[in-house]
């Protein structure tokens, strides 16, 4: 049985809560801006010099020149390739269009060619789910990822995401890494604790199991009735 929260840990999970909510605001507002804004900025540039690298064929301009135009749009399209990039990871696109499953499996590709770890992913999401609690569950699983990526040392990270007829969504993060140490499971660093925040505000449970040498198991479950 849980204990009420004192009236300073009420403020406290409602401060929390607040800077959360405005950090997700504020991540979204940047990638919008970024993939709205600069990239069509870099996308009209790369046009205009598309159409001046022709202009300057016909003119029979010296081939040096052409060519430095051609590796000017090469580079604009890196530019363009990085800024989307850098917008999908403040917020991809998934959570917008309520396509969390799809919003996982993309971060699970891009962190697997980055990180060259096994990462495969079974999405069964069948009900719809609440933006609030599709992002929840997001950032759980990204943290969960980026936690095994960096200190398990696992040559595999699955994940399973989908809903139940109990109205319920369930997310499932498990590695074949070396474990948590009991010390920072029990002292609960900084990532746990948020995790725990998301599942709690949206009345849902979360639950971390590990021991050295056996992986770390991340178990969300949060309520649909909201969505």
């Amino acid at each position: 049985m849980k204990l009420p929260l004192t009236a300073d840990q009420e403020l406290d999970a409602a401060l929390a809560e607040r800077l959360e909510q405005m950090r997700e605001e504020e991540r979204t507002r940047i990638a919008r801006e970024l993939h709205d804004e600069l990239g069509q900025l870099l996308t009209c540039i790369k046009l205009d010099f598309v159409a001046t690298t022709r202009r300057l064929r016909e003119l029979k301009t010296p081939g040096d020149v052409v060519d430095r135009l051609q590796s000017a749009i090469g580079q604009i399209d890196l530019g363009i390739a990085m800024v989307r990039r850098i917008a999908t990871g403040l917020r991809p696109p998934g959570l917008d269009h309520r396509d969390l499953g799809g919003a996982i499996e993309y971060e699970a590709r891009r962190m697997a060619a980055i990180s060259g770890i096994a990462m495969p992913v079974a999405a069964r999401v069948t009900e719809s789910v609440a933006a609030e609690t599709a992002t929840a569950a997001f950032r759980v699983f990204e943290e969960a990822l980026t936690n095994a990526v960096r200190h398990a040392h696992a040559s595999c990270i699955s994940t399973t995401v989908g809903t139940t007829r109990r109205g319920r969504l369930v997310l499932y993060v498990s590695d074949n890494g070396v474990g948590i140490p009991g010390r920072r499971l029990n002292g609960r660093s900084l990532g746990l604790i948020g995790m725990s925040e998301r599942a709690r505000k949206l009345g849902g449970t979360l639950r971390i199991t590990s021991r050295t040498g056996h992986g770390t198991r991340v178990l969300l479950t949060l309520p649909l009735e909201n969505a």
